[in-house]
């Protein structure tokens, strides 16, 4: 079974959609932003000549969703706070093992840093929500036919077209107007450009039933866009959470965790009940290749 990392509902999207609504007042469509990052083990392994690279074991694929106001705030404060540690860019990973910008950086300026950064996300309340969904590769290779891998794609992009469906379904849960819809921004990676072809291909399809709620897909460097240095926070500290999950952890790292009492959050990660439940109809229903999207709320349920 598909199952929620953080699986209260006062945490969705419906709770964001009274603090951006002007009560009585009729409004145009809205167009919010979703920025999107990934998370997935290193490749960097040691390996025979002639031997194809390493597939990575896992992947997250998540993201923050705000209306355009929430992000400017959130934009200027987290660009004035990287300008005073004097680096170009938060990026998560290097932070928690003190590599590249962060090299000699000690463990107190690191962690105060990082405090910085989260007091950002926390000011913006309810305005600001993430989504994550994740999957373990084995199971996925394992488990789906190479037929039904086609008609998915590879795991990154099940995980994509997952959050990108969660976001969409989430604003209908939630009763945004129906003419409200979301870009989404996702940070260069080697499946960027068919990331962007799947989200269009989402839109378009008639028998997406959320497709409406979707506006435009690109793609960008973290240094461009600000608020994708968020979605990689997001996207390494819900990798972690899964991982740990998967070893019997179930105590969340402090990071996320004191976030989760603020800001909104749901995650979702495939794994080898939900696999199971959807195998047969990925198999038998007709899909283009990349085309099937699973809407994990609707698996658990």
């Amino acid at each position: 079974m598909t199952y929620p990392l953080r699986p209260h509902r006062e945490h969705q999207l419906r709770d964001a959609v009274e603090s951006v609504r002007e009560p009585q007042v009729e409004r145009i469509m809205a167009i919010f932003k979703f920025f999107c990052d990934e998370s997935h083990d290193s490749t960097n392994q040691k390996r025979k000549p002639g031997d194809p690279p390493f597939e990575p074991k896992s992947y997250v694929v998540s993201g923050f969703f705000a209306e355009e106001d929430v992000w400017s705030k959130i934009e200027r404060e987290w660009k004035r706070r990287n300008e005073l540690e004097g680096v170009l860019r938060f990026h998560a990973a290097h932070l928690n093992a003190g590599t590249r910008e962060y090299d000699g950086w000690s463990k107190n300026r690191r962690l105060t840093y990082s405090k910085e950064i989260l007091r950002i996300l926390k000011r913006q309340h309810r305005k600001l929500h993430g989504m994550s969904v994740g999957m373990f590769v084995d199971e996925y290779r394992r488990l789906i036919s190479p037929e039904g891998q086609i008609k998915l794609g590879h795991p990154y992009l099940v995980c994509f077209k997952s959050v990108i469906a969660v976001v969409a379904e989430q604003m209908d849960y939630a009763g945004y107007a129906q003419s409200d819809r979301f870009s989404a921004i996702i940070d260069r990676c080697e499946f960027e450009t068919e990331a962007v072809k799947a989200f269009y291909g989402m839109k378009d399809n008639s028998m997406f039933k959320y497709g409406h709620r979707l506006a435009d897909c690109i793609s960008g460097d973290a240094e461009e866009f600000i608020g994708l240095q968020p979605a990689d926070f997001l996207a390494y500290e819900t990798f972690r959470l899964m991982h740990g999950k998967r070893k019997g952890v179930t105590k969340m790292r402090a990071a996320l965790g004191t976030m989760l009492g603020t800001n909104g959050f749901l995650g979702y990660a495939f794994e080898e009940e939900s696999l199971n439940r959807i195998k047969e109809a990925v198999d038998t229903m007709p899909s283009v290749p990349n085309g099937f999207v699973v809407i994990p709320p609707y698996i658990e349920d």
